[in-house]
């Protein structure tokens, strides 16, 4: 049905070109986003078809089961005593490996290894290597105890340990994380095949400390039981109070008792090949239902584009009766402002999602007619002190004096000042991350 539109000026023309040049922008983008959503789809579909399919992550899951099988074998040799944990006898052991680690040596036989990389230095004694008490802050109870730990490691296991180091300071640039790293692999703690030593490194004025640990005992030691052993309550306040010794007496006997079960090391690489397992089930698993999730929401997407285009369509054949015939411009102008397609240009919506926002566009259009209208939050439309809902519905008739106005916010709840215990912090702190603390 045509429009009659003889004797009609330009001004008619150009509002009708207007709200159908709206709707053509709003279909085109639909058809645009409809197309993307769809490959989208295509792309989607395809990934977790070769997901189902990949005979990668099966023959990963049966290799880390294979390994745990054997691991968990080996445990089971070394406790019924059919297979040793260490190659050869504890006195060989001692000869060999740990140079003059017999009783207890009271002459120490100093010298200094300077830490490369920085402008530190430590002075390690030859007959006790376990213990380097740099800042002077344990007695030789300790240093001794310390001494026959690591003999009773080097009887029970292959190469495992235990050093302990105190320095007065930390040196300049450095802090406490990375130097006892580079302490520790400078040293060479622990067996170089197993690495499986631990390093204790307190110092002193600055008041930290931290445990590293050798990747072959990660899995026994993780970061988390790291911390828990050297930021204990009392271990921290035996720091503060000055008892160095009972302090580091305690984390080193826990640190001890961890390291030197028959299956140290067999128990930390089941721990590891376990979280592996674990992280690997997690990912694969985790993007079958992210693949999924993108599949259903583009379907779900898709459908309501489809729908919002479709009322849309039906508000543009609407429009073209209402605006058929007109006998002058003002009546052909007066109609196209009455109809549906008009108050969608008014709304200024960029697309139609779905039916819902077709006709809350409508309903937004329809209020926005009136001069005095103001868009506000949420698609919400204000005419004087009423304030409308995006689909049209009355909120409030006293807008000034309700809680949808913001500037009446601060004035809730008795105004500023006091606070409540949710909206304030804890007083909670962290140890930093990793095995690192203070005192």
């Amino acid at each position: 049905m045509k429009k009659m539109r003889k004797g009609q000026n330009t001004s008619g023309e150009a509002l009708e070109q207007e709200v159908v040049g709206n709707y053509q922008k709003i279909k085109k983008r639909n058809s645009l986003i409809s197309i993307v959503l769809l490959i989208v789809v295509l792309i989607s579909s395809y990934s977790l078809t070769q997901l189902i399919a990949d005979n990668e992550y099966p023959q990963q899951k049966a290799a880390y089961t294979k390994q745990l099988t054997k691991l968990n074998q080996e445990r089971e040799a070394i406790l019924s005593g059919e297979k040793a944990t260490v190659s050869q006898s504890f006195t060989t052991t001692l000869n060999e490996n740990l140079a003059k680690l017999k009783e207890y040596p009271r002459q120490a036989d100093n010298y200094k290894v300077a830490i490369k990389g920085t402008n530190g230095q430590l002075t390690l004694n030859k007959n006790n290597i376990f213990v380097s008490d740099n800042a002077k802050m344990l007695s030789v109870e300790t240093k001794q105890k310390i001494y026959q730990l690591n003999k009773q490691l080097a009887a029970s296991t292959n190469g495992a340990q235990l050093e302990v180091v105190t320095i007065s300071e930390l040196p300049r640039g450095e802090d406490i994380e990375s130097y006892a790293n580079t302490i520790f692999n400078q040293l060479g703690i622990g067996d170089k095949n197993e690495n499986n030593g631990v390093l204790y490194l307190i110092s002193l004025a600055d008041k930290e400390f931290r445990l590293e640990v050798g990747y072959g005992l990660e899995g026994l030691i993780p970061d988390g039981k790291a911390d828990d052993l050297i930021n204990d309550d009392k271990v921290v306040d035996d720091f503060k109070d000055g008892n160095y010794d009972q302090a580091v007496g305690t984390v080193v006997d826990n640190v001890f008792n961890i390291m030197n079960t028959k299956t140290a090391l067999v128990d930390s690489q089941i721990k590891k090949v376990k979280s592996e397992q674990t992280t690997l089930t997690a990912t694969y698993w985790s993007s079958i239902v992210i693949v999924g999730f993108i599949i259903v929401a583009s379907i779900i997407m898709i459908i309501n584009l489809i729908r919002g285009r479709i009322l849309l369509k039906e508000k543009y054949l609407l429009y073209q009766t209402e605006t058929a015939y007109s006998q002058s411009n003002e009546h052909w102008n007066q109609k196209i402002k009455n109809t549906e397609l008009y108050f969608v240009l008014l709304s200024g919506i960029l697309l139609a999602k779905s039916k819902r926002s077709v006709e809350y566009a409508v309903a937004q259009g329809n209020l926005l007619r009136n001069p005095a209208a103001k868009k506000q939050m949420l698609g919400r439309i204000l005419i004087g002190d009423t304030l409308y809902a995006g689909n049209g519905d009355i909120l409030t008739t006293a807008y000034l004096a309700s809680n949808y106005n913001t500037s009446n916010w601060s004035n809730n709840n008795g105004g500023s000042g006091g606070g409540s215990s949710w909206g304030s912090f804890g007083g909670g702190s962290s140890g930093g991350g990793g095995a690192s603390g203070g005192w």
